[in-house]
């Protein structure tokens, strides 16, 4: 353990989930993951389901040009299965599926492509007290984005998301 780590910081001690309390949302929001892909599957739809590795909140003033929103890593094994379906001309709408848990937000995005019957599911979890700057940036501009990317930081694909309370609120109790 590292002894610089100061025991009273709030954030760290979130992080710790003494309760367990993440590790069941995080393991909620894959099964609801799994559970809206079989339920598209079901009714016919092309279903992608990817884990995010780590979701950041970007803010327009964090990096070196003016990419802001929830930046998902994704791991290699599924950066095929992304490009192989996903072109941002045809995936228009989107469906966000969430819970707050402990200052962090659980969410699974559902990109869709109707036309097509097409559904991109993503797994993620990011820290909301990091989240104030990307939801200034999302004000200021009137708007999101979701951006899939790889480790080694290739962007995958970018969606806009123009109605992004869903993806930046907690849900009401």
């Amino acid at each position: 353990m590292n002894d610089n780590i100061n025991a009273d910081d709030s954030r760290t001690q979130r992080r710790r989930d003494p309760g367990g309390a993440q590790t069941a949302a995080w393991k909620q929001t894959l099964d609801d993951m799994d559970a809206i892909a079989e339920q598209r599957r079901d009714d016919g739809w092309e279903v992608v389901t990817i884990m995010a590795a780590h979701t950041d909140t970007v803010s327009r003033d964090m990096g070196e040009d003016d990419t802001f929103g929830l930046i998902h890593v994704v791991p290699n094994n599924y950066a095929d299965q992304f490009t192989n379906v996903f072109d941002s001309d045809e995936f228009t709408e989107y469906l966000a599926y969430g819970s707050a848990i402990d200052g962090f937000m659980y969410v699974v995005t559902e990109l869709l492509d109707a036309e097509t019957d097409r559904s991109i599911l993503i797994a993620s979890r990011y820290d909301m007290a990091r989240a104030d700057g990307m939801i200034k940036s999302a004000e200021d501009e009137g708007a999101l984005y979701t951006h899939v990317k790889t480790i080694d930081g290739t962007i995958l694909g970018s969606f806009r998301h123009e109605e992004y309370a869903p993806l930046v609120s907690r849900p009401k109790s």
